[in-house]
């Protein structure tokens, strides 16, 4: 990294600003407006409910930084870094951002670091009284997240489908699954498979429309409930972006109870990103936001596979996806096998 670039990253750091007026951006859908014909700042103004001055002075700011470009002056353009706030994006960048949805909980959280620090506890059930599953369960923006949850999982779910040899006709019981992305997947393309989703009660609502819809019939079945509690039965249980939630002895918890249902034919799958692995800027962020969140924290493979063994499982092999997932497989150590 050159000494300009650095100097620069490191302004950035210290003001504070360029974050919160990413996000005053995204919640003004600034970037839609402007694709839809309003560029010049006094449509903008007027289709934001923006004062004018202080608009302008904000799009001043992002178009040195090369979020938009500025052709002529008061008129604004897109730039390839704009382009991902806008609401179509596949990223769903303006959503995360957006100050009226989730993002604004999410946000308060980053900022009691320090007090994570002193604590060494998440600080998210010290804001808001509940855990953050409690709380998206409770909040109305949580039918956001849920949703951006979903279009997350359709962003890599055909790549698992391809990545991985599946049982053709087995039974594959998804822990956490979210709104039954993968599990539409796999029966897709293996119409002799069954499957069983477990999660939270909006969750489990949301996937049996999705596999109702889909016409999968009477191939699936959908638990709301917590894989803290004993699982029902299954040849192979995933874990797909679900153990980065969760600190050391919960992780324990969730892998120890699928190696108490598991049979000798049994495989736990457990997807994740790998904390040594991909681009260490994401990747350190991630970190921290899952500790502020919900007390969880990214990991590295050889500490997957200490966790694992701890809970009863042997590491059996990964595999790397495309799109910078791993998939850890783990079958039933010898003194947890079902006669």
């Amino acid at each position: 990294m050159n000494d300009d670039l650095a100097a620069h990253q490191f302004a950035e750091a210290v003001s504070g600003l360029a974050p919160v007026a990413l996000r005053a951006a995204a919640t003004l859908r600034l970037a839609d407006h402007i694709l839809a014909g309003h560029d010049h700042l006094s449509a903008l103004a007027e289709r934001t409910a923006a004062d004018p001055d202080l608009l302008e002075r904000l799009m001043q700011f992002l178009v040195c930084r090369q979020i938009f470009d500025e052709p002529q002056h008061g008129v604004y353009g897109l730039t390839g870094l704009s382009t991902a706030l806008l609401d179509g994006h596949p990223s769903r960048l303006r959503s995360w951002l957006d100050q009226s949805g989730m993002g604004a909980r999410l946000d308060a959280a980053t900022t009691s670091l320090l007090q994570a620090l002193r604590t060494g506890q998440p600080p998210y059930p010290e804001l808001y009284g509940k855990t953050f599953y409690e709380d998206l369960a409770a909040h109305p923006s949580g039918v956001t997240f849920d949703g951006l949850r979903s279009h997350h999982a359709k962003s890599f779910a055909g790549e698992l489908v391809q990545a991985y040899p599946w049982p053709t006709d087995g039974h594959v019981v998804d822990l956490g699954g979210g709104a039954g992305v993968l599990l539409d997947a796999l029966m897709r393309t293996y119409p002799r498979l069954r499957s069983t989703l477990l999660d939270l009660p909006d969750a489990a609502h949301a996937a049996t429309e999705r596999l109702t819809a889909a016409g999968h019939g009477d191939r699936f079945t959908v638990l709301a409930g917590s894989f803290f509690e004993p699982l029902p039965p299954g040849d192979m249980y995933t874990l797909v972006n679900v153990l980065h939630n969760w600190n050391d002895d919960n992780t324990v918890r969730i892998l120890r109870g699928c190696a108490e249902a598991a049979d000798r034919h049994t495989v736990v799958l457990v997807v994740e990103r790998l904390l040594d692995q991909g681009d260490p800027y994401a990747m350190t962020s991630m970190d921290l936001g899952m500790f502020l969140f919900l007390g969880g924290r990214e990991r590295t493979l050889s500490r997957y596979r200490e966790l694992a063994t701890a809970a009863g499982l042997v590491h059996m092999g990964t595999t790397e996806v495309p799109a910078g997932l791993y998939i850890l497989a783990f079958a039933p150590g010898p003194r947890l096998l079902k006669v």
